[in-house]
């Protein structure tokens, strides 16, 4: 009994902290290993508030929103929609182009399967990105107003599993958090998703939902944007509202990384493009 009593409280504390939200919602570097706020151009929800810009990336564990105890239920978004209140110059709304590669990031708290520093089986199940059929928040996870828009994967893990398979970088799922081992509660992953081309312009509401575990209820993240049909109706939204209207980048073909190590300078470019 006392066996299992000193397991349970070395388990609890990883448990309590794999949970985890959506930090931006449109972020200009793909398969990053570091967080900066410069390159973040959306926010979701009431990110002012909870101060996800100018916090440490991470540790805004009352953003967090899980569908406990019974997800059909339970309200689908942790902050209700106010598009007038929700968003300020600081944290604005994200705006979109039809078949945009869009980057959200994410901390990792604890949820890697990393070999290296970590539990090889620590389950990621499943990674969805959903709209929504309308200009209200559904009900609840089950809606049939939620229409899913990509899966983006799972991430590899099982102690059956290669070292080799487990830190190679980047990979899919919530899982893909380069710099893990360096920072395991806040290390930023990314994800990617792509707009639907033949998604109507106009406002729409977005919903990311992650289940870690089958045995742990969904988490989610809600945030409105700005879809325009054409990346030049996007650009002019963002150039009146002093954002850059540059595409995002991927980490790993903009640099020579050898050994884990970056050989090459930065392009002066991405330097202009975040503080430009």
């Amino acid at each position: 009994m006392k066996l299992f009593v000193a397991l349970l409280a070395v388990g609890l504390p990883a448990l309590a902290a794999a949970h985890s939200w959506i930090v931006c919602t449109d972020y200009l570097e793909n398969n990053g290993w570091y967080w900066d706020e410069a390159k973040c151009r959306g926010w979701p929800r009431g990110a002012t508030y909870y101060n996800l810009r100018f916090g440490t990336f991470g540790t805004h564990n009352n953003y967090t929103w899980r569908l406990d105890n019974h997800p059909e239920d339970r309200a689908l978004c942790k902050v209700s929609r106010n598009d007038d209140r929700r968003y300020t110059e600081e944290t604005p709304m994200a705006a979109y182009y039809l078949g945009q590669e869009v980057v959200i990031t994410h901390p990792a708290n604890n949820h890697v399967a990393e070999s290296q520093c970590r539990w090889r089986a620590t389950i990621d199940w499943e990674n969805l990105m959903f709209v929504v059929d309308g200009d209200e928040d559904p009900c609840c996870i089950d809606s049939d107003k939620l229409i899913q828009i990509m899966d983006m994967g799972r991430s590899p893990y099982g102690t059956e599993l290669s070292d080799e398979v487990l830190r190679t970088y980047p990979k899919p799922g919530f899982q893909n958090v380069p710099k893990f081992c360096e920072d395991p509660e806040d290390a930023m992953g990314t994800y990617n998703f792509t707009v639907p081309a033949d998604m109507r312009p106009g406002r729409h509401i977005f919903v990311w939902k992650w289940i870690r575990d089958p045995a742990v209820s969904p988490f989610t993240t809600c945030w409105e944007a700005d879809v325009f049909a054409t990346k030049a109706e996007r650009d002019a939204h963002y150039l009146a509202t002093g954002r850059s209207t540059e595409d995002m980048w991927d980490f790993y073909q903009i640099h020579n990384i050898v050994d884990g190590m970056i050989m090459d300078p930065v392009d002066p470019s991405i330097n202009e493009v975040i503080t430009g």
